[in-house]
């Protein structure tokens, strides 16, 4: 579980940084073709792109806790004839 704990921490601080770095670039881009809304568009797409980034990002963690806690035992446990 600590390894899972770490991964939380490095993933919240990366969708942190991910929604920061979108939102700028999407006030960048809307401040062209829609200046009288360019926040609330900002704010949406990054949020939106920000969500499909962590919920990635959790399925990618869960997976590697699953294979080091359950799949690596049962793999090193394996006795191969050489």
């Amino acid at each position: 579980m600590v390894i899972f704990a770490i991964g939380v921490k490095i993933l919240l601080a990366g969708a942190f940084g991910f929604f920061l770095v979108f939102f700028m670039l999407c006030l960048y881009w809307a401040k062209e073709w829609h200046p009288e809304r360019r926040a609330i568009i900002g704010f949406l797409v990054s949020t939106l792109y920000t969500f499909g980034f962590f919920l990635g990002g959790v399925l990618i963690l869960v997976s590697v806790v699953l294979f080091l806690q359950y799949l690596f035992p049962i793999i090193k446990s394996w006795k191969f004839p050489l």
